[in-house]
């Protein structure tokens, strides 16, 4: 406990020195500086100081390093702590060394990342909110709306209808922008909503993975907690939003047999996909973030 204290003081105080203490920056260092968020995966955060770097993992901790560039490079080292077989901990440098390119406009950054553990391929996008993010990364405008009847459904709050059972990760996007009188709508995976169907089975199918590695759930409760989450224009009503998202999606699960035979029981012979408006919300976040249950059309049926 004393060591796991001294890691945390010690951080504390690098953030600190980093804050009270700037170095001088070269110009390849100060277009970098920022708030920058990983492409592939939207938990994961970068925020470049001019003389610190705070990484935001999805598990929620923060790591602090000390880092330099040029045009190309990006270098910094991280401590690695972790217990042997013996349970003592053991503390590690790990050098990280980023071969990199920025967009035209700087807002987009595309590297290979080499470190102790191998050579990796990443993104990251410029942006200082996460909803700036959504519109930067799926191309799309819209403004949310208000609404203080919403609730929580990110993992960070527990709403009063079994919050863990609205984890973002079970939640599909969709986007919907007002223009012209004309409603631009896609999915986090499509360019439209043509092929929702085909779009909620391969995000089901993309998500069973880390899932099952996270929650260590069987996979029959994937449809009960799956759901829709819109990001539609303020402008746009609650009717228009179900009209557009009606479908329906055959299941034949061997492995969710006995669950859905149990359902049939219950509730019949359908399942109802569960769609949440999001509202707007203070601090944003994937796991900050409120909705509302709005009527749903759509139904899942299982054969």
């Amino acid at each position: 406990m004393k060591k796991l204290l001294y890691i945390q003081v010690l951080l504390i105080f690098i953030l600190l020195f980093i804050l009270l203490f700037p170095r001088g920056q070269n110009s390849a260092e100060k277009e970098l500086n920022g708030k920058w968020r990983s492409i592939e995966y939207e938990y994961s955060t970068w925020h470049f100081y001019p003389d610190g770097l705070v990484l935001k993992y999805p598990d929620e901790t923060d790591e602090i390093a000390l880092w330099k560039s040029n045009k190309s490079q990006i270098e910094f080292d991280l401590r690695d702590f972790g217990y042997d077989s013996t349970g003592k901990l053991i503390d590690t440098i790990n050098k990280i060394l980023i071969n990199y390119k920025l967009s035209k406009n700087n807002d987009s950054l595309f590297g290979t990342l080499k470190n102790n553990w191998g050579i990796h391929e990443f993104s990251l996008l410029r942006t200082k909110s996460y909803i700036e993010y959504l519109k930067k990364k799926f191309d799309i405008e819209f403004t949310l709306p208000k609404d203080s009847s919403g609730i929580y459904i990110g993992s960070t709050h527990f709403s009063t209808i079994g919050g863990y059972k609205l984890h973002p990760l079970y939640g599909l996007k969709i986007f919907m922008e007002s223009s012209n009188n004309e409603i631009i709508a896609k999915t986090e995976l499509s360019e439209n909503l043509n092929n929702l169907e085909f779009d909620i089975k391969r995000f089901k199918d993309s998500i069973k993975p880390s899932w099952s590695e996270y929650f260590g759930e069987n996979e029959m409760y994937l449809d009960q907690r799956f759901h829709l989450r819109v990001f539609a224009d303020k402008n746009i009503p609650d009717s228009i939003i179900t009209n557009k998202l009606k479908v329906t999606v055959t299941q034949n699960s061997e492995d969710n047999k006995h669950y859905l035979d149990y359902l049939r029981n219950q509730k019949g012979d359908t399942l109802p996909i569960r769609i949440y408006r999001i509202l707007k919300t203070k601090g944003i976040e994937p796991r900050n973030i409120k909705g509302k249950q709005i009527k749903t059309i759509a139904n899942t049926v299982y054969n």
